[in-house]
């Protein structure tokens, strides 16, 4: 992990799960990064207070994989909850919290993403 990785107070990224599976392999993970976006902004859509009950559970179930991927553990632990909200019978309350959750933590996952961009356009500068 980076010293710039280390300076943030919270990573939404798991590098180091990232890494496991990766390599270190920048190429891999620009693309992985990349579906994870194009992905989200799919999923986000069907994550509504009214969607159909099967519907949200779905697009939480895929954000929780895609989450997963990229290691976005605490996303994919707010997805897991949603993903729970029709067995545990969650509020409507309950519902739009997590959803305002999920979307604060998406933006933050995809801040990151921006950031160690910049960090590999920089070693690439460097050369």
């Amino acid at each position: 992990m980076s010293p710039d990785e280390q300076n943030d107070s919270i990573l939404e990224i798991d590098f180091d799960h990232l890494n496991r599976y990766v390599d270190g392999d920048v190429a891999l993970t620009r693309e992985l990064f990349g579906l994870f976006q194009s992905q989200t902004e799919i999923w986000m859509r069907m994550l509504t207070v009214d969607a159909d009950p099967e519907m949200f559970e779905s697009a939480a179930h895929s954000l929780k994989g895609t989450a997963q991927a990229v290691g976005a553990l605490r996303l994919a632990g707010l997805c897991l909850q949603a993903e729970d909200t029709q067995s545990m019978k969650a509020t409507q309350g309950r519902k739009v919290k997590l959803i305002q959750d999920i979307e604060f933590t998406v933006s933050r996952v995809i801040t990151e993403m921006q950031r160690w961009e910049h960090r590999q356009m920089i070693k690439d500068l460097d050369g």
